[in-house]
């Protein structure tokens, strides 16, 4: 079906699109400019957790318009919708789903220290140990998720 076809590579687009804007905003980051005058602002933990916060908004954004263009397909049946969601079985596109699943985490834990810091203003005096635990809550909540779901991607594909 052409109009599964096309669904799927709205997805795919927009799955590509918001990895390459991620990409280029963390370039941006590091590119030395020399044009600018005065001094070089480095960033720390705060610009980092700003920039991060930024790319996983955009990516569960992304995410969140395929599903809500894929999901249309129902409406045109169980064949239809089942070959427009292959793309998400494919043992290649899992990876792409783990991230989706640490750029959830990351951003809801970054919203609940933005959260606090906007309750509580004197907590921002510490942010930076507020990001430092709020980045090993985010690995000790993503790593079995990685783990179980990127094993599974590599029991499905031809490498295993």
């Amino acid at each position: 079906m052409i109009g599964a076809k096309v669904i799927e590579a709205i997805v795919f687009a927009l799955t590509v699109a918001a990895g390459l804007f991620a990409l280029y905003m963390a370039i941006d980051l590091f590119r030395l400019r020399k044009a600018d005058k005065g001094p070089f602002y480095r960033g720390g933990v705060g610009q980092w957790s700003w920039m991060a916060h930024r790319i996983t908004g955009l990516g569960v954004m992304a995410f969140l318009v395929g599903h809500i263009i894929d999901t249309f397909g129902v409406g045109f049946g169980r064949e239809f919708y089942d070959e427009t969601i292959s793309l998400y079985q494919q043992w290649w596109f899992k990876p792409a789903e783990v991230l989706l699943i640490g750029a959830v985490i990351f951003h809801a834990f970054n919203g609940l220290r933005i959260i606090l810091f906007d309750f509580w203003p004197n907590l921002a005096l510490r942010h930076k140990q507020f990001a430092y635990v709020e980045f090993a809550v985010c690995i000790v909540a993503f790593a079995p998720v990685a783990f179980f779901m990127l094993r599974s991607a590599w029991e499905t594909s031809p490498f295993a």
